[in-house]
């Protein structure tokens, strides 16, 4: 059953595994993103579902703003792309991350809300298509964000959110896990034949896929990690990732796909 449609109205709403404060945060929507509402809690809690990924959590109900199911249907104008990118609004502004749906925007204003406007830069939807060097360049906006576990925003992300975010930048709905990534998108065979773009995926003693990041090139990987605390560039060879802090090996290969032609 759908209760209705919303986005989110907050630089980044936490996405929670049950309706409370102290559940897990399994994910994050960005500003402006939209969700099917599925249900709701007597102290406002929804469970939403996100129509960028189709992830399902519980979000509160004052970080979002309902919309009609004919705004929901509209396409998307475009993303924020810098750190300065700011919603401005009577009472002072808040930062967004880069990849924030920038929904329903007509010159500086969001449509949605006539109290919003924005300010920043912006990069089209229809216009993001892949490059090389822009891809590699996006890829380093988040250099240094911290790991958060369910993060996808520069103040903190994990590492299936750092490669979902960045390829949202150019126009590909990647899903939101790392297990769930591995098995869309081309194989490639040799690391050797990787180019920048393509994803890494590592797995643990189980043969589970638990890690992924962004190949720059075949030796060189950027990622979200838990060992290093942040989003870092480190080597790879055909074993795995090298970690830079740490000086020894972190992760094991397990396979590499590709998804831009």
């Amino acid at each position: 059953m759908i209760v209705g449609f919303a986005l989110a109205s907050v630089s980044i709403v936490p996405m929670r595994s049950e309706p409370n404060h102290k559940a897990e945060q399994v994910s994050q929507i960005l500003f402006g993103e939209r969700m099917i509402v599925l249900s709701k809690t007597k102290n406002d809690w929804f469970l939403v579902r996100c129509e960028w990924d189709k992830y399902e959590g519980w979000v509160k109900g004052g970080q979002i703003t309902f919309i009609a199911d004919k705004i929901y249907k509209r396409k998307l104008a475009a993303l924020s792309i810098s750190h300065q990118d700011v919603i401005l609004q009577p009472d002072g502004q808040f930062f967004l991350s880069p990849g924030s749906s920038l929904f329903l925007l007509k010159g500086k204003k969001i449509e949605w809300n006539p109290y919003f406007s924005y300010k920043g830069k912006k990069v089209f939807f229809k216009d993001a298509g892949f490059e090389p060097d822009k891809f590699s360049e996006c890829c380093k906006l988040f250099l240094g964000s911290p790991y958060l576990w369910g993060g996808r925003g520069m103040m903190g992300m994990d590492c299936s959110g750092f490669s979902q975010v960045v390829f949202k930048l150019f126009n590909y709905k990647l899903p939101r896990d790392a297990s769930q990534q591995a098995k869309v998108g081309e194989p490639v065979d040799f690391l050797q034949e990787a180019k920048c773009g393509d994803l890494a995926f590592f797995d643990n003693d189980e043969g589970n896929i638990n890690h992924v990041g962004i190949l720059l090139n075949s030796n060189t990987i950027i990622h979200g990690t838990e060992t290093s605390g942040c989003v870092i560039i480190d080597s790879i060879d055909n074993n795995g990732i090298i970690s830079r802090k740490k000086r020894m090996r972190t992760h094991n290969l397990r396979l590499v796909k590709r998804y831009f032609n």
